[in-house]
C-alpha cells in the first residue's frame, strides 16, 4: 500500500493541531486544523504524482489518474466540511426553538389558578391606567366631535334657536359638544376597563374580551332612557375598536 492510499484513511477530524498556548487560547485551534490538512493533502497529492510518474511505463495517463483522484478526495473533504457546517448550524437552530417552547411553557406553567378558576393575564395598574386612558381620550374625542354635528343640527333646524342671538347658539353648540365628549369619554374607558379586566380574571382572547366590555358598556347606555339616542355611536366606537383589534391579530395592520 502506497503512502497515499495510506493517508485516505486517516480520520482527519481527530487530528490535534500542535498550536502555541496563546494559538489554542485565541481560538484558533479550527483553522490551525483546516491549515495543516490543506498542506498535508498538497505534499500526498505531489508525492502520489510522483510515485505513479516513475513506477509506470506510460507515465502521462497514470500521474493525470492519480492527479484525478487526488481532486475527487479533496472535493470529498470540502463537502463532508460543508455538510456539518450546516448540520451544526441546523442543530443550533433547532436547539433555540426548543429552548424557547420550554420558556413558553414554563412561564404558562407558573401563572396561578385564580379565584373563577382561570389562568388569566398577571394584572399592573400601569396597564389598567393605560387602557382607561386610551379608551377616555379616543372616546372624549370622537364623543365631541357627535355632540358638534349633533348641536349644529338641532340648532339649525330649532325654531327657537333660529331665532336665537348668535351667543346662544354658540353657548348650545358648545355645551352639547362637551357634554357629549365627557358621556363617550366615560362609555368608552369603561369598555376598555372591562375588556382588561377580562383579560386578567378569564383571558378569553381578543373575540371574548371584545364581546363581553361591549355587552357590558352598551347595557350601561340601554338602562338609561335619555342614553339611548347616543346607542348608535357607541356602536360604531366598538365596531371600529373590534375591526381595529382584529385586523392586528391577523397581521394586516
Amino acid at each position: 500500500m502506497s503512502s497515499w492510499d495510506r493517508s485516505r484513511s486517516i480520520p482527519w477530524s481527530r487530528v490535534i493541531p500542535v498550536a502555541s498556548p496563546s494559538a489554542s487560547e485565541s481560538g484558533q485551534v479550527e483553522e490551525n486544523v483546516d491549515l495543516m490538512r490543506e498542506r498535508v493533502w498538497r505534499d500526498l497529492a505531489r508525492e502520489a504524482a510522483n510515485d505513479a510518474r516513475n513506477s509506470s511505463s506510460g507515465g502521462g495517463g497514470s500521474s493525470d489518474d492519480a492527479m484525478a483522484v487526488a481532486a475527487n478526495d479533496g472535493m470529498r473533504i470540502s463537502s463532508d466540511d460543508s455538510y456539518g457546517a450546516d448540520a451544526s448550524s441546523s442543530s443550533s437552530s433547532s436547539f433555540e426553538k426548543q429552548e424557547q417552547q420550554q420558556q413558553a411553557r414554563q412561564k404558562t406553567e407558573s401563572r396561578e389558578v385564580n379565584f373563577l378558576g382561570y389562568v388569566g393575564r398577571p394584572y399592573q395598574t400601569s396597564d389598567l391606567f393605560r387602557n382607561v386612558a386610551f379608551g377616555t381620550t379616543i372616546g372624549s374625542i370622537t364623543g365631541m366631535c357627535f355632540g358638534f354635528m349633533d348641536s349644529i343640527r338641532l340648532a339649525q333646524s330649532s325654531e327657537v334657536l333660529k331665532s336665537a342671538s348668535r351667543s346662544a347658539q354658540g353657548k348650545f353648540v358648545f355645551q352639547g359638544t362637551y357634554r357629549s365628549g365627557m358621556f363617550f369619554g366615560g362609555f368608552f374607558g369603561t369598555f376598555h376597563a372591562v375588556k382588561y379586566g377580562t383579560r386578567v380574571l378569564v383571558d378569553p382572547g381578543d373575540a371574548g374580551e371584545i364581546l363581553l366590555g361591549g355587552s357590558v358598556a352598551l347595557g350601561g347606555i340601554l338602562a338609561k332612557r335619555e342614553w339611548r339616542a347616543s346607542l348608535p355611536y357607541a356602536v360604531m366606537l366598538v365596531a371600529m375598536d373590534s375591526v381595529h383589534v382584529l385586523m392586528r391579530e391577523d397581521g394586516k395592520v
